[in-house]
């Protein structure tokens, strides 16, 4: 459940595309002339942007660097500095000058175009630094937390090398023990792509089971990624007598009891009761439609009787592959252009922010409505949980005058529901955070710092001390920090601008025209994306 996100629906792996290879068509004039705000000022401004042929002014924002400074391996022959403005710097001789926070070193400077603008000594402010790419890296917290590396596909799978874009992606996953040894059950600020976009997510940890007083969690990077984690703690409340403590979409936690089972659930493929009984990973899921990627599709609910007082829906979900898919698609359509896009989100630019806002409402979440006594439908809430690997369990507030029916409306396979229920819902409580009492990476030595930056295969394992004090505590993990995506070079193919253009001005249609292609991989997808996880040799 992330809670802040200023601009992280809008590029999250929910709020972003994918798609086929682009080529043209024979209706592909039809499609341009379908274009929303089809006027030549808009069109052009956008593919002025998304195809990195305008020059941008050079962004001063500062950003906070969640750590001490260190430096980069001096084995690398050369460093290539990707600015927040989206100009390039090819450096050789370079040097980081810890105290000054500046790069500087001898080389190129390339615009948004990639042209050559001039050559010589440079110095670059590392605020104004947005990625580092560089053939040798240590564990650097602050420019390791700037680094993408390109043309990677020494490192990729077999799986990955047969299809990138299904490749293995995430923030950083958390393991604690279930009691049937230890499980995933967390991913952390799954919509947090760029600095700009940090946030702080939290993820009920429904199936844990503490022993004793210390309670460990283990952190991993396996991803082709960079993590920078700032912060991970538990938040612990008292359970209620036979009851739980569930979090709420709007982010606050309330006392739950009477947890009881659907009384019906039926979906367009008939009866679906058995398959979200209980959070047991069956998942009631289906593929998407091979003509629309955004169609709708309904589910119908039924609770079973209860005592009076406020009820709420508890619904344990996550995202399908295919938000994950159209996200590293939307990377491809940019391509070398990817730098300044994410440069212009930085600096808040309003035209990305409220154009790509279009695309999350084009996709949606799961919406929640209630029928009421004279047979119409209210809405109740709506839950846009992020992220492919672990489902989260929330409970929704429902109106007073619902009469127990329910529709659930979604987009056709963007989402894996694993668990419905009726819940009464009690008094809102506030819970205690509880910051590590020690944290240790893979080998058993001690960190001496939170604020962590991650490379693939990276481990390590946080221990907390939980309450002694009587009462059975409910475990929420809070996790605070962003990602950085490396951009795959196969991706680089198919960079083409008027997908990019269309992405932003007609999402709408581009998830039409994508979806026989993604149809036909779609089958595949989720062995090659759980096969293709990081594991360090």
């Amino acid at each position: 459940m992330t809670v802040q996100r200023p601009l992280a629906r809008v590029l999250s792996r929910n709020g972003w595309l994918r798609a086929a290879t682009p080529g043209r068509s024979s209706d592909g004039r039809g499609r341009r002339s379908r274009l929303k705000g089809n006027s030549a000022v808009a069109l052009t401004a956008t593919l002025c942007l998304f195809t990195a042929a305008c020059t941008a002014k050079r962004m001063t924002r500062t950003l906070t660097s969640p750590m001490e400074m260190q430096t980069l391996d001096r084995r690398s022959a050369y460093l290539k500095v990707h600015a927040r403005d989206g100009e390039v710097y090819v450096l050789s001789d370079w040097r980081v000058d810890e105290a000054a926070r500046e790069i500087s070193g001898r080389g190129q400077r390339m615009n948004v175009a990639r042209d050559t603008v001039e050559e010589g000594l440079f110095t670059v402010p590392i605020d104004a630094v947005a990625l580092v790419e560089t053939n040798v890296l240590q564990r650097s917290p602050t420019i390791a937390a700037l680094s993408v590396i390109t043309g990677i596909s020494a490192a990729m799978t077999a799986f990955c090398i047969a299809q990138p874009k299904a490749c293995f992606g995430s923030c950083p996953t958390f393991y604690v023990d279930t009691g049937n040894g230890r499980t995933l059950e967390a991913e952390g600020f799954s919509s947090s792509v760029a600095p700009s976009l940090e946030a702080r997510d939290v993820d009920a940890l429904y199936q844990a089971r503490p022993v004793g007083a210390a309670f460990t969690v283990t952190m991993k990077n396996e991803a082709l990624e960079t993590h920078v984690v700032r912060r991970v703690r538990l938040l612990v409340a008292p359970r209620p007598p036979e009851g739980r403590v569930l979090a709420t979409p709007d982010g606050r936690y309330r006392e739950a009891t009477e947890i009881r089972p659907l009384d019906g659930c039926v979906a367009p493929e008939g009866d679906c009761l058995a398959r979200v009984q209980a959070l047991d990973g069956q998942e009631r899921f289906t593929e998407t439609d091979g003509s629309d990627l955004a169609r709708r599709e309904v589910i119908e609910l039924r609770l079973p009787p209860g005592s009076p007082g406020p009820h709420g829906l508890l619904i344990a979900s996550r995202q399908s592959l295919a938000s994950t898919y159209l996200f590293y698609q939307s990377l491809a359509y940019l391509g070398r252009s990817a730098g300044a896009t994410l440069a212009a989100l930085e600096r808040g630019d309003p035209t990305v922010g409220n154009a790509l806002g279009r695309l999350q409402r084009a996709l949606g979440g799961i919406e929640i409505s209630a029928e009421t006594a004279d047979g119409s439908w209210i809405p109740a809430g709506e839950v846009h949980e992020m992220g492919p690997l672990a489902s989260d369990l929330v409970a929704v507030p429902l109106p007073a005058a619902a009469t127990g029916r329910l529709r659930l409306r979604l987009a056709k396979g963007h989402w894996r529901i694993d668990y419905l229920a009726s819940v009464r819902l009690g008094s809102h409580v506030e819970p205690r955070a509880i910051d590590p009492s020690s944290l240790t990476d893979d080998g058993g030595r001690p960190v001496g710092t939170q604020s962590l930056t991650t490379l693939p295969g990276d481990t390590y394992s946080y221990s907390f001390a939980l309450p002694q004090d009587g009462p059975v505590y409910e475990l929420f993990l809070e996790s605070q920090g962003y990602y950085l995506e490396w951009m795959r070079e196969e991706w680089l193919a198919e960079e083409n601008s008027f997908r990019a253009a269309q992405l932003v001005l007609d999402p709408a249609q581009l998830l039409r025209d994508i979806a026989p292609e993604f149809k036909r991989q779609e089958a595949q997808m989720e062995s090659v994306f759980w096969g293709s996880r990081y594991a360090r040799p």
